[in-house]
């Protein structure tokens, strides 16, 4: 049987992320191939190992994860993990996006990186780590140390949108509603400005509403004027193209000379 993530990681369930990382960093140390040359079980074990960070080191995918080892009744065998159990919508036009925009924007790609070996690749880099650190701090209630992170985040990585857009969400839940209107019209900004563009409904929907809300008359009276954005659903097909389009162009666009 499987073993579950947490145990991989030699945790308990309750860890926070400064654990989980140095868990993570203390067990790569036994399992990475470049240590262990020509020994699969050990590749095996290290894809095992970095499986499990990636899960639990989101904090959406650990809830999920978590909320299904607890689900007795789950038509998924106890204890594994499935994109599709996050039930948040995607930040971006895809789940595929959020997942891309978190490890190629603000990080080194090696040279000959492939969608298989992503993961691999970057998961030591610091500005991943500290990305997921952040969100983890917005999802846990720690306002302040997560608006910290992410704004040291964009420091390193300012053409990220999932950061501008957390950023926005801290300025928000901290009251300041201009500021966060500003964080999600840049997010938008540099989206637009992709090739392939990423549209970011969410994003425009999220700042609809704020502008209508929370802003002053100027704002409101404004908004009135503006078309709710709305997404319609692409087909399975085309969806898959645009998302295939947008990780190559991204490869090529990333990598070093």
């Amino acid at each position: 049987m499987t073993r579950p993530y947490y145990e991989v990681l030699g945790i308990h369930p309750e860890s926070d992320f400064q654990t989980l990382r140095k868990a993570y960093y203390h067990r790569a140390k036994t399992c990475h191939p470049d240590h262990h040359p020509n020994q699969p079980r050990k590749v095996e074990e290290f894809k095992r190992l970095v499986e499990a960070f990636n899960v639990l080191s989101d904090p959406l995918a650990r809830a999920a994860y978590d909320q299904q080892r607890a689900n007795a009744t789950s038509s998924a065998p106890r204890g594994t993990y499935r994109p599709d159990m996050v039930t948040e919508p995607p930040i971006l036009d895809t789940r595929a996006d959020d997942i891309l925009e978190e490890m190629i924007v603000g990080n080194i790609v090696p040279r000959n990186t492939t969608l298989q070996t992503l993961m691999l690749d970057l998961e030591r880099t610091a500005q991943f780590m500290l990305l997921r650190e952040a969100k983890t701090y917005f999802y846990t209630g720690q306002i302040e140390a997560a608006r910290v992170r992410f704004e040291k985040y964009l420091a390193f990585a300012p053409l990220n949108v999932l950061a501008w857009y957390y950023r926005g969400r801290c300025d928000l839940r901290q009251g300041n509603a201009r500021q966060a209107a500003r964080a999600y019209a840049e997010a938008i900004r540099i989206g637009s400005r992709r090739q392939p563009p990423l549209y970011c409904y969410r994003i425009r929907q999220e700042l609809h509403t704020l502008r209508r809300t929370q802003l002053g008359g100027w704002a409101r009276l404004c908004s009135l004027f503006r078309t709710p954005p709305s997404a319609e659903p692409l087909p399975p097909d085309v969806a898959m193209r645009r998302e295939v389009n947008r990780a190559i162009h991204r490869l090529a666009q990333t990598r070093p000379e």
